[in-house]
């Protein structure tokens, strides 16, 4: 069996994914890991800055109990620019209603200072079919 070897470029944007993902345990990871110009596009349609996103998972009403990375469905990367589609699991409530979602991500990538920053993000909202992405 022959496993493909990431290029240092995938790596990073990798690990950017896996550290977004951590949310329980790192919840102002974006703070320091998006441009300038950062936007994450809610389930709603409504944008949302890494500021106020970091806001919102510091809120006491929002309890997060699950944030983990399932796969990353596809990454793609060139010399400055970078692309990722992956599913996450996330089990949290808010104000007492809980969540269990199986949410798709999207994400753009922009090489800045010879480091990856996360630009741009889209979360679905419910339950992915993950048989779809094959």
């Amino acid at each position: 069996m022959a496993f493909k070897t990431l290029s240092s470029d995938s790596q990073s944007i990798e690990a950017l994914i896996k550290g977004f993902a951590n949310r329980s345990e790192n919840k102002s990871f974006l703070i320091s890991n998006v441009t300038e110009n950062f936007l994450a596009i809610r389930p709603s349609g409504n944008p949302i800055t890494a500021e106020d996103l970091v806001g919102m998972y510091n809120n006491a009403d929002l309890v997060v109990e699950v944030s983990e990375l399932v796969k990353i469905h596809r990454l793609e990367a060139n010399a400055d620019w970078g692309f990722a589609a992956f599913t996450l699991k996330e089990q949290f409530s808010y104000k007492g209603e809980n969540n269990n979602d199986l949410s798709s991500y999207s994400m753009i990538f922009q090489k800045r200072d010879g480091a990856w920053k996360i630009s741009w993000m889209q979360r679905s909202s419910g339950t992915t079919d993950l048989s779809t992405w094959n």
